[in-house]
């Protein structure tokens, strides 16, 4: 007994190795591709920049605002943020059903309601007319369906900060002036260009915001301190979606 006491006062102490693992700020990542592509289409809807068709964007909704969101959801969620996962992820996936829309569901709907107008013995024009009016209303259809979720952030966001309820503000109000330009389209299926001019410039307003919550997130992060402030409204600061 002896020996086996000295032995183990002679040994040394074993020393537990831990390691720890620290995720960023995954609102910088995700809302950086939130306020690209809201600065291009606001710029595209304003008409400020004639785009064509906006083809070319769809490669920046689909990988910046679509991909890139929804991975920095992704990690959002596994830091225990779960404001910030959950508004990432879903607008990840709206990126990814514009582009959707834009690339094959909005000629899918045009071609079939010219056809079918075509079939009944309407004219190529008036045929090409009834495709567009369709769009418009789809297109009104799936933003009011955003339009809910999108005041079911607003009203979460209360708890955050002045900055994300201004983003979350401006987004209702980008929705609810597209929904009204879609839905109150003419026969031919153009809609109303006031309505969606202001609609592009709130939107380019909007990218402003989101990219003032990026630049405060990344400037606050890497000097440690408070320099750009976000102004908190929460008392409970780890009610935050990501700290200042």
């Amino acid at each position: 007994m002896a020996e086996v006491s000295l032995h183990a006062a002679q040994s040394p102490p074993v020393q537990a190795v831990t390691t720890t693992s620290h995720i960023g700020h995954a609102t910088a990542v995700g809302a950086a591709g939130f306020a690209w592509c809201s600065l291009i289409l606001g710029l595209h809807t304003a008409g400020v920049i004639d785009a064509a068709d906006g083809t070319i964007l769809l490669a920046g909704t689909f990988f910046y605002g679509g991909l890139v969101q929804l991975v920095a959801g992704f990690f959002a969620l596994a830091s225990g943020a779960t404001f910030a996962a959950a508004f990432l992820t879903a607008y990840g996936a709206f990126w990814f059903g514009y582009t959707a829309i834009e690339f094959w569901a909005a000629p899918h709907i045009a071609g079939a309601a010219a056809a079918a107008a075509k079939a009944g013995g309407a004219s190529a024009e008036a045929s090409a007319a009834a495709g567009g009016h369709a769009v418009m209303q789809s297109l009104g259809l799936f933003l009011i369906a955003w339009l809910v979720v999108t005041l079911v952030f607003a009203v979460a966001s209360l708890g955050t900060n002045a900055v994300i309820v201004t983003a979350f503000s401006l987004l209702t109000l980008t929705i609810v002036l597209l929904v009204t330009a879609y839905l109150g389209a003419s026969s031919a299926g153009v809609p109303s260009d006031s309505v969606l001019h202001a609609a592009g410039y709130v939107e380019i307003l909007l990218a402003a915001v989101a990219f003032y919550l990026v630049l405060a997130e990344l400037t606050n992060d890497i000097r440690g301190r408070t320099v750009l402030p976000l102004f908190a409204l929460a008392r409970d600061r780890q009610a935050v979606a990501q700290p200042a």
